[in-house]
């Protein structure tokens, strides 16, 4: 990769630790301390920028989508559900009460989340 083959270029609020996710058309990245920046991955203009309301904290997981919506694991375990459209709402959150680092997996329309000592199993209803 050369300097050629940079199609655009993003320098504020870049996560040192969650990776990005990519779902429809939109990238989402977490910083560190719960600003949640969305850009649009063709152009690489920024759509909205936001700090996870209820849900303050570090981040250290990485984001994952589906389904239309994004989920969100703080490092004091909150679970944050966002839509991923329109005005990006916050539509769940839910408070495991113990820390997490590691990013939630998602198959067969449930999500599991892995606390310090627990995993958890989500399905929608």
């Amino acid at each position: 990769m050369t300097a050629t083959n940079v199609l655009w270029k993003y320098h504020r609020s870049v996560p040192q630790l969650p990776s990005v996710a990519v779902y429809r058309g939109d990238i989402y990245m977490i910083s560190d301390n719960g600003i949640l920046t969305i850009l649009d991955a063709a152009t690489g203009t920024m759509k909205k920028q936001f700090r996870l309301n209820g849900a303050p904290g570090n981040y250290y997981a990485s984001p994952v989508a589906a389904d239309g919506k994004v989920i969100f694991v703080n490092h004091e375990g909150v679970v944050t559900i966002l839509r991923a459209a329109g005005e990006y709402d916050v539509i769940s959150k839910a408070e495991l009460n113990e820390i997490a680092f590691a990013t939630p997996a998602i198959a067969d329309g449930r999500v599991y989340v892995r606390t310090a000592s627990k995993l958890y199993c989500f399905v929608g209803r």
